[in-house]
Formats: structure tokens, C-alpha cells, sequence
């Protein structure tokens, strides 16, 4: 009633107002603007959704860049059991940041897959977030390596992701050489699926054909 009782009702007939256009009109440009409204821009995007990578990694990167996967400190802020520190290093607490950037496991593993893969660019130092790197490690790539360097991105965290859940639920013992093989592997496998940005960097002894 308080909403409604300033409004003075007349005889003429009622008329559909759009509101997402000054004018009052709808347009279908306005109405696609219009499903935007409320939502949160992830900054990462083309990352994450224009890189050659299976649609379950580019989901976790997406999940991983809103701080949505179920690391030791999301899982106490929920009051949730955790592990107390990171169980790839056991030095920090597990955030996701720690985990795919600041771990010194992952360090060691980042170094050891940019050098395999010829890539110039400098392993994560201090960036907060893996579109900082990502945008670092870019300016320092050759334009020829680039698509390389987006797919081994998406890569690396996503085996160190799962290095880390099987210590977690498989009490296994972390290897940085066991995880370093399975990585090229899986870019092996990642070229034969279509990751063509990979062909460049494999080894000339590894038939992707």
C-alpha cells in the first residue's frame, strides 16, 4: 500500500513500459543486456573458455577462479574437517591460490614443464591469482607458443588438483617426478584430442598424429 498510494489511477488504458531502455521500447539488444544485470564478470574468461582443454578442466578453472573448490580453507570456513596444512609442501595452509601458484611443489612443478615445453616464461612467483600469471607469462611467450602456453596453463593446475585429491582421499605420497610424467602425458593426449597449440612443443620423437 505504501508503494501504490502515490500513484493517481486515470481512464486511460494501460501501457507496457520497457525498462531497460531510456525510451521505454524494447530492442533485443537492450532485453540481451538485460540478462547480464546482477551478474559477476570473471575476468578470466578467455583463459579459461577460449584455451584448448577438456570441458571438465575448463569447469574446474572456472570454479577454481571463483574460489569455489573445497580446499583446506574453504572447508573451514564452512566449520568443516580439514587437514591443516597444505599436504603437497606441509608448510602453508592449503588455499587455492597457495596451492596452484604459491606451493613450492607446484613451483617445482611449473619450472620443470615450462622448461620441457620450451616455453620462455618465468614459473609463478607472487601473482594472487592465475589470470595475473597467465597475463605475465603471455608477454614473455612468443606469439607462435602462445596457444601452448594457454593450454599448459589450464594443464598444470589441473594435475596438481589432482595430485593433491589423491593425498587427500588415497593417503598417497606427493611425487613431483610421478606428476611431471603424467602430465606430459596427459599433453600428449591432449595434442592427439585436438590441442594443436601442443603439436608445437612436444617432443619430435612423440608421434601426436
Amino acid at each position: 500500500w505504501q508503494a501504490v498510494q502515490h500513484f493517481t489511477l486515470s481512464d486511460e488504458p494501460d501501457r507496457l513500459l520497457w525498462r531497460w531502455t531510456a525510451s521505454a521500447t524494447y530492442s533485443a539488444q537492450s532485453c540481451y543486456a538485460a540478462t547480464f544485470q546482477g551478474s559477476t564478470r570473471c575476468h578470466s574468461w578467455k583463459l579459461i573458455w577460449k584455451s584448448w582443454a577438456p570441458p571438465r578442466v575448463k569447469f574446474f578453472h572456472w570454479l577454481a577462479n571463483q574460489d569455489r573448490c573445497w580446499t583446506a580453507s574453504r572447508l573451514a570456513r564452512r566449520g568443516l574437517q580439514h587437514h591443516p596444512r597444505c599436504l603437497l609442501c606441509d608448510q602453508d595452509p592449503e588455499t587455492i591460490q597457495h596451492l596452484l601458484l604459491a606451493c613450492p611443489f607446484a613451483k617445482q612443478t611449473w619450472y620443470i614443464i615450462l622448461d620441457w615445453a620450451h616455453i620462455p616464461a618465468q614459473p609463478p612467483a607472487n601473482e594472487i591469482t592465475m589470470m595475473d600469471w597467465w597475463l605475465r607469462a603471455k608477454a614473455q611467450t612468443p606469439p607462435t607458443l602462445c596457444k601452448a602456453l594457454q593450454s599448459i596453463t589450464l594443464l598444470v593446475p589441473w594435475m596438481i588438483w589432482k595430485q593433491r585429491n589423491e593425498c587427500v582421499f588415497d593417503n598417497a605420497r606427493p611425487s613431483i617426478d610421478a606428476l611431471d610424467d603424467r602430465i606430459k602425458d596427459e599433453a600428449k593426449c591432449w595434442a592427439k584430442a585436438g590441442a594443436q597449440g601442443l603439436w608445437v612443443v612436444l617432443p619430435a620423437s612423440w608421434d601426436v598424429h
